[in-house]
This record gives C-alpha cells, sequence and structure tokens, in this order.
C-alpha cells in the first residue's frame, strides 16, 4: 500500500475540502504502519486518519470511497453516540454517499476534547466483523492513539524550542552556550553582534578567545572554570568586545548537564554600564554632601560663634553709652547671627536625609499629634482636631514631617478663627494623611515653590524661619517611598496630603547604593 496525502487544492467531497498535511518522515511512517494494521485488520483495501485539531486527513489503499467522506459530519454523528468506537453500516444524512460500512475510532481524548479519527471503509456489505476483529481494531486504534499522543508532545516540544529559540534571539542580553572546553556551541545575535562581522561565522565551535586582548581572555577563562567548579558565577566585569565596544557587564554562568550526558555553562551578560555609572556618580554626590555637611556643621558654624559672643559682649560692655540706634544695629546684627546659625542646622539636617531608614511600627496619630503640639508654642484660640487612628509609619521621621507641617500651619495663620484638622485613613499600601488649615492659602503659581530649598513666601523679617521646612518634609517622604502634594482647602485655606506606603521599593535600593 502507498501512502497518500491530500492534494494541494483538497480532494473531491460533498461536504468538505482538506488542505495538504505536512508530517516529518517518523510521524509518516508512524500512520502508514498503523492504517496498514487497520486495513488488513478490518479486512478491506483503504484506511485513513483524520487529525481534527488540524482538519487534515491521508489515508493508505484505495481511496476513492475515502474521498467521498465528510469527516465532520463523521466526528459529530460519532461524539453523539457517546462511544469511542463503532461501524457505522448504512447511510446516515449523506455522510457518504455509498451504501458500505465504515469502522471508525475515535482516540486521544484530552482534556474532552477528541484529537483524531482511525478508520477504514469496507467494501464488503453483508459479512459481519467478528468480536475478535472488533477487539483486534480496538487494539490497534488504542496503539494509534498513544503514538499519536506521542506525537503531539513532540510537535509541543518543538514549538516551545522555536518559542526559546524566538526569546533568545529577541534577547539584548549576551547568551552563548559552552562546553567543558570553553567552545562556544550556541550565541544568539546579540553575542555575534560583538564580534567583526567577518569573524561571525567562525564563531561557533571556537572558543573566541583569540578575538580579545589578552587579560579580558583570561578574565573569561577564570570565571567559566570557576562557574564549572562551582556551579554558579554572578559578577560585574569590565568587558572589551572583539569589536572595540568597552561595557560593564554584569556575568552570569551556570553549569548543567544535557540529554547527550554532557556538561556545558550558560553565560547570561547584562549590559549595566549606565546604571554602574549612574550609581558610581551618585555615590560620589553623598560624598561631597557628607564633607558639605562637615563643614557646615565645623567651619562655618566657629566664625559665627566668634561674632555672636563679640556682639554680644560689645552690646554688654558698651550698654550705657551707645546710642538706641547702635544698640538696634546688634540687636540687628546677633539676629542675623541667629538665623545663619539656624540656616547651618537645617543644612545639616537636610544633608543627613537618606543616609538610613528606620523601620515603620503602628502608631496612634492623635497621640502622635499631642505629644507635638507639647513641643510647639499653640497660640490662644487655636483649634488643633486629629483623628483617632492608628497608622503605619516610621516615628522619628514622621514626626519631623509632621512638625513642620503643623508649624507652618500655625506660624502663617491670619485670623483669631484658627482651626488645623488632621485626618488619616489607612489601605492596604499606604497610610494617607492630610493636614489642613483654614489660613491664608497659597497661591497657584507658589504651590511648586514651597518646596524647594531656602524658599518662603514672605520677607523673613515678618516670619522667621530658614525656608528649609518642607523641602526637609518633602525629600523625608520620598525618601520612603511616599509623596506630597498641596491642594485648596476651600473655601479658605491650604490641604497638604501624604501618601506613606507601609513597604518601600526604593529601600533596598537605595540601601545597596549607600554602602
Amino acid at each position: 500500500m502507498q501512502l497518500k496525502f491530500a492534494e494541494n487544492n483538497g480532494l473531491a467531497s460533498n461536504h468538505a475540502s482538506h488542505d495538504l498535511l505536512v508530517l516529518d518522515e517518523d510521524a509518516s511512517s508512524l500512520f502508514h504502519n498503523q492504517m496498514q494494521m487497520f486495513a488488513h485488520a478490518s479486512n478491506s483495501d483503504n484506511a485513513f486518519v483524520y487529525l481534527i485539531s488540524e482538519k487534515q486527513f491521508l489515508s493508505v489503499g484505495n481511496s476513492t470511497h475515502i474521498e467521498t467522506l465528510d469527516f465532520e459530519a463523521l466526528l459529530q454523528h460519532i461524539l453523539t453516540l457517546n462511544s469511542s468506537f463503532v461501524i457505522l453500516d448504512k447511510q446516515i444524512n449523506d455522510i457518504y454517499t455509498q451504501d458500505k460500512p465504515i469502522v471508525l475510532a475515535l482516540t486521544s481524548h484530552e482534556n474532552n476534547s477528541p484529537l483524531a479519527l482511525i478508520g477504514s471503509k469496507l467494501d464488503h456489505t453483508n459479512k459481519p466483523i467478528s468480536k475478535q476483529t472488533i477487539e483486534m481494531l480496538k487494539l490497534i486504534a488504542s496503539q494509534f492513539e498513544i503514538e499519536n499522543r506521542l506525537r503531539q508532545k513532540v510537535i509541543q516540544t518543538r514549538e516551545l524550542d522555536e518559542r526559546h529559540m524566538q526569546i533568545s534571539e529577541l534577547n539584548q542580553d549576551y547568551i552563548c552556550v559552552k562546553d567543558i572546553n570553553h567552545h562556544i556551541v550556541y550565541a544568539n545575535q546579540a553575542m555575534l553582534d560583538t564580534f567583526p562581522v567577518k569573524f561571525r561565522p567562525m564563531i561557533l565551535g571556537s572558543t573566541s578567545f583569540e578575538y580579545y586582548e589578552p587579560e579580558i581572555s583570561a578574565q573569561m577563562i577564570d570565571s567559566d572554570l570557576q562557574a564549572l567548579k562551582d556551579g554558579l558565577y554572578s559578577k560585574n566585569q569590565h568587558m572589551i568586545f572583539a569589536n572595540g565596544e568597552e561595557k560593564i557587564l554584569h556575568v552570569t554562568k551556570k553549569a548543567f548537564s544535557a540529554s547527550d550526558g554532557n556538561t556545558y555553562l550558560m553565560s547570561v551578560s547584562r549590559d549595566v554600564t549606565e546604571k554602574e555609572i549612574l550609581i558610581n556618580d551618585l555615590k560620589r554626590s553623598n560624598s561631597d554632601l557628607d564633607n558639605f555637611a562637615y563643614v557646615a556643621s565645623h567651619d562655618l558654624r566657629s566664625p559665627l560663634n566668634v561674632i555672636k559672643r563679640l556682639v554680644s559682649w560689645v552690646a554688654e560692655d558698651c550698654a550705657d553709652i551707645l546710642p538706641p540706634d547702635s544698640k538696634d544695629n546688634l540687636e540687628l546684627t546677633l539676629n542675623r547671627v541667629a538665623r545663619m546659625e539656624k540656616l547651618l542646622v537645617d543644612l545639616l539636617s537636610y544633608s543627613r536625609i537618606g543616609k538610613d531608614y528606620q523601620e515603620s511600627s503602628k502608631t496612634n496619630l492623635r497621640e502622635l499629634v499631642v505629644e507635638l503640639l507639647s513641643l510647639l508654642d499653640l497660640p490662644m484660640g487655636f483649634v488643633v482636631n486629629c483623628d483617632n487612628v492608628d497608622i503605619h509609619v516610621p516615628v522619628v521621621p514622621f514626626n519631623v514631617v509632621m512638625l513642620n507641617l503643623v508649624s507652618n500651619a500655625i506660624k502663617h495663620h491670619d485670623s483669631g478663627n484658627a482651626k488645623i484638622q488632621i485626618k488619616a485613613k489607612v489601605t492596604k499600601r499606604a497610610s494617607i494623611i492630610s493636614i489642613e488649615d483654614n489660613g491664608p492659602g497659597i497661591a497657584e503659581k507658589n504651590k511648586e515653590r514651597i518646596f524647594q530649598l531656602f524658599e518662603t513666601l514672605k520677607p523673613r523679617d515678618e516670619v522667621e524661619g530658614s525656608g528649609m521646612g518642607l523641602s526637609v518634609v518633602k525629600k523625608i517622604v520620598e525618601h520612603y517611598g511616599g509623596s506630597i502634594k498641596v491642594s485648596d482647602n476651600l473655601p479658605r485655606g491650604t490641604k497638604f496630603e501624604i501618601n506613606w506606603p507601609i513597604t518601600n521599593l526604593a529601600r533596598p535600593i537605595l540601601a545597596n547604593v549607600n554602602k
């Protein structure tokens, strides 16, 4: 018998046309053998297989009668019979045009979905099929089911391998696989692109060490050997590629055993050049800020203390002889020195924000606010209301934030009917705290400006302050992964809203940067 495939343009049929089925050699051999056995056992000169998901069929032997079959109708009919093996011995709904019996086996149910039909169309019309023959046909169908399942798994595995290969080829990381002798057996396109064009066809099968500078090759060999010895290697490396490009790579190498029994090395290198440069710049900036903080706390404050003492001595020693204007000038000088000293203290505190983290804990907001108010000079008639709710925050930084916001509201209030309302709600991810007052409010154009360093909306002679309070607030909140925004508290006043997350995504990253 010869294995027949459907033609490209389909076979003649009353109800269906069938596209070309393309099978590899092993699958063709598999189906050929199964159909030959089925035809022989049913004493027929033909047999066929219909692959349901692919809507394809093939046959052996005399296919004249098979070409008239409507396989979809056959499938639907056999499903209504609720049986995996049937003998159709009469014409049913024009499924076939000639009155000849059909032996059908529905195979390979997977997730209640049939995968294939195997059957034959008999030439005899009267001779019954023996029970022994039926059992034999069922056995052949069962074997076909097993083989077809294996074929499906092979197809799925092949498709999965193709997807993995596509992922590897599209990946911008530099990926390669080596054997234990450092020969490259696979390299993705990104890896191949690191070599000059003329060398790329020669990379597979070579060690590629000859294309690198000696110290780079030695570094690669050492990391290969370490990965083969320990099973895993993962470090940053300075790399000069064969095409002359210079990068910082995070190199991960892992040894593994393949199905052929050999040990191989998977290498994945990620370009972290920009990241490492930014981290190093940030570390240098932090170091410069530390140096500035030292200067601010020692070198600048020392002469201020000297000026403060000298002016105080002059004011005391000459109190009886100085005219009122001179006394006012000395007082003004002391006032400016005190303001400068406070500015330096605030700058020092600001520079230290971000150096470390305090763990969050459950804190009662009302109790915390009551404690803060004891540190402030609350004017008569000033009312502060606060929700009695537990929030999850780091206590000390949160105290600094609240102290600045509440003292700002007190400092800038302009009426006798002063009121501050502090509210909070807790979500699954954050504590949201709002501080509302009925003061003069903040003009729209100043709502971003207030968070900048040294900014005050009123002259410092009217309202004492370094202009750093809200800058400190913003920096602390953002350091802990939160946010702060300001809006109008209609009909009059200002509303600050803080979103303080329970967990901070940036914390482990920044902790690593600050090492």
